[in-house]
């Protein structure tokens, strides 16, 4: 990616500004990203009242990680699982001859 494909954008998360660049492809998903961290900062600032907005934007983050954490351990025991069959389907052929 070059640099004159990217542009600078400003974004405002917890109501701290950052400025970033990015390719215009990755606008519409950065956007849509800033929108939902800060709805999610919000939600943890409903639900505990007198946690400070930082420990809010952290709880997100936390949220965000293991999230993501359990999506790619759960990717990993899929294709493990999907391994497994298939040895088990060639001892199965194996054992019929």
């Amino acid at each position: 990616m070059e640099e004159s494909d990217q542009k600078n954008i400003s974004v405002s998360i917890a109501g701290r500004n950052f400025p970033i660049k990015i390719t215009p492809i990755e606008e519409i998903l950065v956007l849509d990203l800033v929108t939902e961290l800060n709805d999610k900062v919000s939600e943890f600032q409903k639900t505990y009242p007198g946690k400070d907005k930082l420990d809010c934007v952290i709880m997100t983050l936390l949220t965000y990680a293991f999230d993501q954490k359990k999506s790619i351990e759960s990717t990993d025991l899929d294709e493990a699982t999907q391994k497994i069959d298939t040895i088990k389907g060639i001892l199965k052929e194996l054992v019929k001859d």
